[in-house]
């Protein structure tokens, strides 16, 4: 079994082209994936994406779909985030993410501590962007930095936290947050050359940064199998992430075991 932690659809800026529910669902069957989760991407007047409500339509179309609500940081308010709470508590999304980078805010903002303490006290999963942003694309590396998850995790010990990437090419701090902090973990995304198949010689410094990354980390029971489709091909990403130097239950534990218990899915 395989879930994809980390997929979008729709217009992602000007640089993807539109995506459907029907092209992922196709892309999964390719890659022998069963579920992917669905990260929506609707970040203020820049970026013309999937907005949650949308999304949460489209999950219950597909059930092999699941949603990841998200906080529109730059059009903040209390209506945005009942919404989110109200899609949390019914099952509609499981999880929301945080565009940290593309909008320029640190996670630890006062502004979301209200939401972060219903997430912790409920259980529900925050996503971080952390690491690089798409090339040409505005924003702020310094607040995409995975160090700055650290503040946020020391003053929420209990909310589960995912760093969206790994933090790439802050891999060796990201290890170090998650490492630390008990309920933060990492997704695999993003890592190789965007919109291009994936090269061996890309593949072998995967294998040896991530490796590194377990190591420091004393194995694979944090991170989770993500891709950034449509980004790169779900297929050649399976492939990449299957030939790390695990042992059979630590690929269950990355491609499935670790999303599951994180998320609750069952």
């Amino acid at each position: 079994m395989i879930i994809d932690v980390h997929t979008h659809i729709g217009k992602f800026g000007t640089i993807i082209a539109s995506k459907t529910p029907e092209e992922l669902l196709q892309s999964m069957d390719e890659a022998g994936i069963e579920t992917s989760f669905l990260i929506t991407n609707r970040l203020g007047h820049e970026v013309d994406g999937l907005a949650t409500a949308k999304a949460v339509e489209i999950g219950e179309k597909y059930p092999r779909l699941k949603i990841i609500g998200n906080i529109e940081y730059a059009t903040l308010a209390e209506d945005q985030v009942e919404e989110l709470k109200g899609f949390l508590k019914a099952g509609r999304i499981i999880g929301v993410k945080l565009y940290t980078g593309y909008e320029e805010f640190l996670p630890f903002d006062p502004k979301l501590h209200d939401f972060y303490d219903f997430c912790s006290r409920e259980g529900y999963p925050v996503i971080f962007h952390t690491g690089f942003l798409l090339q040409g694309s505005r924003g702020s590396l310094k607040s995409s930095h995975p160090l700055n998850i650290d503040e946020l995790a020391n003053a929420f010990p209990t909310l589960k936290i995912i760093m969206a990437h790994f933090g790439n090419p802050w891999i060796a701090d990201c290890a170090a947050v998650v490492a630390k902090n008990e309920n933060v973990y990492a997704d695999l995304s993003g890592y190789f050359s965007e919109f291009m198949p994936i090269s061996k010689n890309e593949v072998e410094m995967f294998k040896k940064e991530v490796g590194y990354m377990a190591w420091l980390l004393g194995g694979y029971k944090k991170l989770l199998f993500g891709t950034d489709w449509p980004i790169y091909s779900q297929k050649e990403y399976v492939r990449a992430v299957g030939s790390l130097h695990m042992s059979k239950e630590e690929k269950d534990l990355v491609f499935w075991k670790n999303a599951r218990d994180i998320f609750r899915l069952g």
